[in-house]
């Protein structure tokens, strides 16, 4: 409570908490994780993830509690919740072109974009698809965006394409990654404290988690600025 400033034990689903400093986390087993995937989002190895929880073979259960190496600054837990302190709007940016951290300006949990982001969180996550019941990384950014008034092209290369860089991380800003080459093929949208929303392959569903683990600080391409001219652009697509 102290960390957090909270005057309650109450907690609302999605909210970003601050942790103590630690080297290791938790993770909560989601739908689609594997030793592997984890072992990819935390940084470390199957043989690691499987001494430090004590398993004998690599199957894991939904819903199974894990403990997870924590790399400096960053704390593991489903929804990807930091122990890093809130960034300060004063801090300097980094280069784009550069892995991000907890840059620029200070989420607001009243802001309309984290409620409409809040209500996709644990929506199913599968390709090409762009519904209530499921969709992709870039479907959910542009579901999102469509709620506050701003048109979005369908596809994460041509987000990345048509907005205007973002230099200083600030919340509302879109992320990008490339998993499977040199082009940019995932998008997710900053809410400030060094996290992200995204409609997740790795945990098959849209989660919130750190920007600073190492499995998307390697994937990182940039970041790029939402504006409402973007509304005047359309673009069809799979």
């Amino acid at each position: 409570m102290r960390l957090n400033g909270l005057e309650t034990f109450l907690i609302q689903p999605g909210q970003v908490l601050r942790l103590p400093q630690g080297r290791e986390g938790i993770h909560v087993v989601a739908p689609g994780d594997t030793l592997f995937s984890l072992a990819r989002r935390y940084g470390t190895t199957v043989e690691e993830l499987m001494r430090l929880n004590g398993l004998s073979t690599p199957g894991l259960k939904v819903g199974q509690v894990l403990r997870v190496p924590t790399p400096k600054g960053e704390g593991g837990s489903k929804g990807g919740a930091s122990s890093e302190a809130p960034p300060s709007p004063r801090e300097e940016a980094r280069d784009p072109g550069q892995p991000p951290g907890a840059l620029g300006e200070d989420y607001d949990p009243e802001s309309p974009l984290l409620k409409a982001v809040l209500r996709y969180l644990g929506v199913p996550y599968k390709y090409g698809a762009n519904s209530s019941l499921s969709l992709d990384c870039s479907a959910f950014v542009a579901q999102v965006y469509a709620e506050l008034g701003v048109a979005l092209p369908r596809t994460s290369r041509e987000q990345y394409q048509a907005l205007p860089p973002a230099d200083a991380l600030r919340p509302g800003d879109l992320v990008f990654f490339s998993f499977g080459g040199r082009e940019v093929d995932h998008v997710g949208i900053y809410l400030g404290r060094g996290v992200f929303a995204h409609a997740s392959s790795y945990g098959s569903r849209v989660v919130i988690e750190s920007l600073e683990a190492p499995f998307y600080q390697k994937a990182y391409r940039g970041a790029r600025r939402v504006v409402r001219e973007a509304g005047k652009r359309t673009h069809g697509g799979p």
